[in-house]
């Protein structure tokens, strides 16, 4: 059987969730440097002018949520009840909140945006839906080790993969106030699959084009 193919940007970005669900899952991928012409150009490969998009056997698909959903069906990380795979769906969307704001942080705004979006004491000031405590309330109701049920869900590769991009840029903070986040981020890099990525060259060194982290 192929491996699933990630066409994107030699960055980790939109693609590291997708690839951690597939080695999560016991799989292999591959990847291609995204040609950006194309990408822009060609409306049957990228519908949408974006990537990454992932080819596996007869899927083709572009946008990195739809992408995260497949995989999660694929293997198995999508819950295990109707309810759990709500729940997966929220935090989902929780997380997307949260990256649209980081994609855009810049040096300067460092500390109004880990005012808004990381002090606790913020929780209910305007801040578009989008605040890490939000999330740490379903992963600490569900005891700490997964944010939902008892078994590894693309909800916590996405909790970690943001987890971790902020890492690089408010490490101290983070460990002071969310002591149970950098827990559950030290649990998932251990995980069967993860650790392995994690120390392998196919962890790309550039998390992104911001330079923040």
């Amino acid at each position: 059987m192929s491996k699933p193919v990630i066409h994107y940007f030699p960055i980790r970005g939109r693609a590291e969730v997708l690839k951690l669900a597939i080695v999560a899952g016991g799989g292999d991928f591959d990847t291609v440097d995204v040609n950006y012409q194309e990408q822009k150009t060609n409306r049957s490969l990228y519908p949408f002018g974006q990537c990454p998009r992932l080819v596996d056997g007869d899927i083709d698909l572009v946008q990195s949520n739809s992408i995260a959903r497949y995989l999660a069906r694929k293997y198995s990380l999508q819950g295990k009840t109707e309810q759990e795979q709500c729940v997966v769906d929220m935090l989902m969307e929780g997380v997307e909140s949260l990256r649209v704001k980081y994609v855009n942080l810049e040096e300067a705004a460092k500390e109004v945006y880990w005012k808004t979006y990381f002090d606790k004491s913020t929780t209910e000031g305007r801040n578009g839906g989008a605040h890490m405590q939000y999330l740490v309330n379903f992963l600490t109701a569900n005891g700490g080790q997964f944010c939902v049920g008892d078994a590894l869900t693309i909800a916590d590769l996405c909790l970690w993969e943001i987890t971790d991009l902020h890492l690089r840029i408010f490490e101290e903070q983070l460990k002071e106030v969310y002591p149970e986040l950098i827990a559950f981020h030290e649990h998932i890099a251990g995980l069967p699959g993860i650790k392995e990525y994690l120390a392998s060259p196919k962890r790309l060194a550039a998390p992104n084009a911001n330079s923040l982290g």
